[in-house]
């Protein structure tokens, strides 16, 4: 576990340069499935403050059951005041982990996974604000990826969905910042002619934690037992120097096969 926290910290410090882009671990599932804990590290553009976060999931509801975070109260984040935060928040997050039987070593089997690429925001691009609706962004279209898991389709589709400005947000020209939200869902194709759609998550607001976020984008799908972790990249405008800070999510539910 040390060997693999310090692996985690240096890969955060050379992601360090142009933004704040954290470095994503899948912790581990229960036995089941039924629960699932995902981690994120990096340091923060500007401050220099290393961070770890650590959210535990309820797999079948696709519900946060806790959520763990520590920042290092320096800026010189890295080396060891950047491992010794780590292992704080993974103490801390022990007693939860072990009662649900969340454990590192049960990371189920991966069956897709890239790493997301880096993109600027453009929040005053003709793709984002389109000149007949000042002020108001213009969604892409849904993004489509299609998995082969055991014969079966799976094909999941990510919709970004558009929340008001925020005068929280950076501006976008001479109008308020704004923040997308997420829909995702699963279609399973088992048989010829038969198809299951499931939605995994669809945000009626933008939580407080994903504000000024104008992208989201899939990195990863795990699966233990009867159930799923998909790991979800988002992309928000930093505000600092227009660069873009990548943080993720995790979003859970049952198999599409099961």
């Amino acid at each position: 576990m040390m060997k693999c926290l310090l692996t985690l910290l240096l890969c955060a410090l050379l992601g360090q340069a142009a933004a704040d882009r954290a470095a994503p671990e899948f912790y581990g599932f229960s036995p089941d499935g039924r629960y699932a804990a995902l981690a994120q590290h990096g340091i923060q553009e500007g401050s220099g403050f290393a961070y770890t976060e650590l959210w535990v999931v309820d797999s079948a509801k696709n519900t946060l059951l806790e959520r763990f975070y520590k920042q290092t109260e320096q800026g010189d984040g890295g080396g060891r005041a950047g491992l010794l935060n780590m292992q704080q928040v993974y103490a801390q997050a022990a007693p939860i982990l072990n009662r649900l039987g969340i454990s590192d070593l049960r990371r189920g089997s991966v069956i897709w996974k890239r790493t997301p690429p880096n993109l600027r925001p453009q929040p005053s691009g003709p793709d984002v604000f389109p000149a007949e609706i000042p002020g108001r962004p213009n969604m892409p279209p849904p993004q489509n990826y299609p998995l082969e898991v055991g014969g079966a389709l799976w094909l999941f589709h990510l919709w970004q969905l558009p929340f008001g400005p925020s005068q929280a947000c950076p501006p976008a020209g001479e109008f308020s910042g704004f923040s997308r939200g997420l829909k995702l869902t699963v279609t399973s194709r088992s048989k010829p002619n038969t198809e299951v759609t499931t939605t995994l998550q669809e945000d009626a607001r933008v939580p407080t934690s994903r504000r000024c976020a104008f992208h989201y984008d899939l990195a990863e799908v795990r699966v233990q037992g009867n159930f799923m972790a998909v790991t979800v990249a988002m992309y928000r405008d930093s505000g600092f120097e227009a660069t873009t800070d990548i943080r993720y999510l995790l979003v859970t539910g049952r198999r599409p096969d099961r």
